[in-house]
Order: structure tokens, then sequence, then C-alpha cells
């Protein structure tokens, strides 16, 4: 790896992290039934692994935990510090770290892509729709079960009310993704 290449990938990076932090900034939507609104953070997080791949993915999730976990208000409602990372929707959280290895461990599983190739438009949803509902859905749930004492799957379908909005941010980071793609091709 040239000098170069280290400084774009570090840059690549910086800006991602900048995005996750910009997308916490949006408020909230609120659905008045649930405690927890709808938030555009995890669109930002979507675009990381699509765009970034496992292994540069997943360091600027680090990266980006890592600022949380020392207090920084770089989590949705401006929160931050380890109470947010160990708190009800910690699960979620720290699913994010996991979201770019598995997304791309499954589109080599599933559709037996080599070398990162990009996934067709449809994959990519079918990929995304996948992580979220499970990955991400159950570490919530998961967490809120052990942490919280709610009942696992009491937990997990009371997140059924997210997938519409999850659809649109799935649709719209595999639409940026695929038009980012295509950019770069020309």
């Amino acid at each position: 790896m040239t000098p170069t290449s280290r400084l774009q990938d570090l840059t690549k990076g910086a800006v991602f992290v900048a995005l996750l932090i910009v997308f916490a900034m949006i408020p909230g939507i609120p659905l008045g039934f649930l405690p927890v609104p709808i938030v555009l953070q995890n669109l930002a997080v979507m675009l990381v692994v699509l765009i970034l791949g496992p292994k540069r993915g997943t360091m600027v999730m680090a990266v980006f935990l890592l600022l949380a976990a020392v207090g920084l208000p770089v989590l949705s409602g401006g929160r931050g510090g380890l109470a947010v990372l160990t708190g009800p929707t910690a699960g979620y959280i720290w699913a994010w770290l996991l979201f770019p290895a598995v997304y791309w461990g499954l589109n080599r599983l599933v559709f037996g892509h080599r070398n990162l190739a990009q996934p067709a438009w449809w994959q990519s949803v079918v990929l995304l729709i996948i992580v979220d509902l499970i990955l991400d859905f159950g570490m919530g749930a998961a967490w809120l079960h052990f942490n919280q004492g709610l009942g696992f799957w009491s937990a997990y379908w009371a997140n059924m009310a997210f997938v519409p909005g999850d659809l649109l941010k799935i649709a719209l980071a595999v639409f940026l993704d695929q038009a980012l793609w295509q950019a770069s091709q020309h």
C-alpha cells in the first residue's frame, strides 16, 4: 500500500465518520407509541457498509464508537458516553460495528462475490434487509432482553414498527451507492 493510498483511505474514513456525526444531528421522528424515534444515523451506517467495504467500514465504525465512548455527542440526539453504550439501545449501536463484516460476508456466501465485487442493486437491498432485520434488530432485542429484562421476542417484534422507515433508508443508501459506483466507473 502506497502512502497516497493510505492517505486516501484515511481521508475516506474521516469523511464517513463526519457523515455519521452529521446524520446524528438530524432530529429523530417520534412514533408516539414507542419511546425510540426513527433516526437517520443508521442510513449513514448503511452507506459506510456499502461504500467502504468490510475492513475500512469496520475501522470507521470502531473509531466512531470510540468517539461515542469517550463522551462526544456523536450519536442521535446529541448523545455519547458509556451510559449510552451500555443503556437500553446499546445492542443496536454495537451491531453497527459488525454491519460491514456481516454484510460483505453474506455477499460472498450468498451471491459468491469475491474481492468486494459490487453487488447488483437488488442484491444490496436483500443483504441490507437481512443484516438490518437479523443482526441489528436481533442484537438490539437480545440486549434489551439481557439488560432490561424484556422478553426477547417482544422486543424483537416491537422493532417491526421501524421496518417501513428502514426500507426507505435501505432504498436511499443503495441508490446513492449505485450512483457513486457508476460515476466512479466513467
